[in-house]
């Protein structure tokens, strides 16, 4: 498949993606559940977000050590999967702890959720990791699709549900946190399943002490960055919910939401050149992130613009008015998802082509120092609007640093970075002739 074609068609399931998670967080949970429950929803699955995304991390070797270091992919992926079964058994454990605990704290239900849920998000993204490290995109992006979308249809049938049986009111929190953990377990089950049958790969554990060394001290600086990227993007909820309460954070979280749909416009183009950051030259690997740099400015500069004028008012009449309040927010945090979207692109040429996984993490931790000083400055203040300025001006710093060290890293220029060349150009003018014959043809 070209270039061109598989770029579109990657674009295209990552807005379908995108979609499907505005119509599931701005347009169906928040019109069954009450104002406050969806704060509390949206509180317990970023706490749920932070485990897995640290457990996650892990899988990132997979990339490095086959397509840098071109270890045997078995004994990889067997320790790997070792690690995986290892994490399962912790996570028994902490689920019988909180059972026992919800006796005499019945909030405790939610965490048994959260915690349930960790072994099939982290077996999912094990899974997923290994297509994309083999660069099966196709398939990747068909299986990113299954867990939104399962989600969303259980949402639906929750909010049909409700329609005709408003009782269940006081049982749509648990109802909507048992669809997202079945959300979860299916989708895994589906990844499993085709890294099995398209790849011929079975997930079974290995041992081989030396490469488990590697892969724990490789994969804890990069779960590390992985947790610190997350709460860089989360810490405002999280702060927000502390200082502001449920009603705020449900607000502030409609914000995240809907400014976050931005996101899968860079995540897209990054899956397409993931393989390619760790197994190119360095020279060619260099020349790819900036012109995939460039690229990706361009799109979620264009994009966002669109989002402005469209999102607000897609807010105000499909939620009744109950978050309008949310809209500044959200107009504050595109401009900040618009260069953290571009950063990923430098990180991940630190951790993924040179090795080196300490800038990424020492940026998110100066990225998260100024969002937290900030938010808890300005949220006492200015309300949950306090934490999209916080996360905006944080993500700016981070983008700047990255720039920075990737300049100094490459010995190049800004120039290099930002001017357009005629191939640049000449991909351009093929995008949208692509596009307007796929267009075409559609109709």
């Amino acid at each position: 498949m070209g270039t061109i074609k598989r770029t579109l068609r990657t674009i295209l399931y990552k807005f379908g993606v995108a979609g499907l998670a505005m119509i599931s967080g701005l347009f169906l949970v928040p019109r069954y559940l009450s104002v406050p429950d969806n704060g509390i929803y949206k509180l317990v699955i970023v706490y749920f977000q932070l485990s897995t995304y640290y457990l996650a991390g892990y899988g990132n070797y997979l990339n490095y050590g086959l397509n840098r270091l071109k270890l045997d992919q078995s004994v990889v992926i067997g320790v790997i999967i070792r690690i995986y079964l290892q994490i399962v058994a912790v996570v028994g454990i902490l689920v019988a702890v909180s059972a026992f605990l919800a006796i005499r704290n019945p909030t405790m239900i939610y965490v048994i959720f959260a915690l349930l849920c960790i072994p099939a998000a982290v077996l999912l993204a094990y899974s997923t990791k290994i297509i994309q490290t083999f660069n099966e995109i196709d398939w990747l992006n068909r299986l990113n699709t299954i867990q939104i979308l399962t989600f969303v249809i259980f949402a639906l049938i929750l909010t049909i549900w409700h329609h005709f049986s408003p009782g269940i009111s006081q049982y749509l929190l648990l109802l909507t946190f048992t669809a997202w953990l079945l959300s979860f377990a299916i989708s895994a089950g589906a990844a499993v399943d085709t890294v099995r049958r398209v790849l011929g790969i079975r997930l079974r554990p290995k041992k081989h002490p030396e490469i488990a060394k590697s892969i724990i001290a490789y994969g804890r600086k990069n779960a590390l960055q992985q947790l610190l990227t997350q709460f860089n993007l989360r810490g405002d909820v999280m702060i927000v919910g502390i200082l502001a309460g449920t009603t705020a954070t449900s607000l502030y979280a409609m914000a995240v939401t809907a400014s976050e749909v931005l996101w899968h416009i860079s995540s897209s183009i990054s899956l397409l050149i993931y393989a390619r950051i760790a197994s190119e030259e360095r020279n060619g690997s260099i020349e790819l992130v900036e012109r995939t740099f460039r690229m990706t400015l361009l799109l979620l500069i264009t994009a966002a613009t669109v989002m402005l004028f469209v999102v607000p008012p897609l807010i105000h009449f499909a939620l009744n008015e109950r978050y309008d309040g949310s809209i500044p927010a959200f107009r504050i945090l595109i401009i900040g998802t618009i260069v953290y979207g571009a950063t990923n692109l430098f990180t991940q040429f630190c951790t993924d082509q040179l090795g080196k996984v300490r800038f990424p993490i020492y940026m998110q931790l100066t990225s998260i120092a100024i969002n937290v000083i900030l938010c808890v400055v300005l949220i006492p203040r200015m309300g949950f609007l306090g934490g999209a300025i916080a996360s905006t001006s944080a993500y700016f710093v981070g983008f700047v640093m990255s720039v920075i060290y990737f300049l100094r890293q490459t010995h190049h220029g800004v120039r290099s970075l930002l001017s357009f060349s005629e191939a640049d150009r000449a991909f351009i003018r093929r995008l949208r002739t692509r596009s307007g014959s796929i267009h075409n043809t559609s109709k």
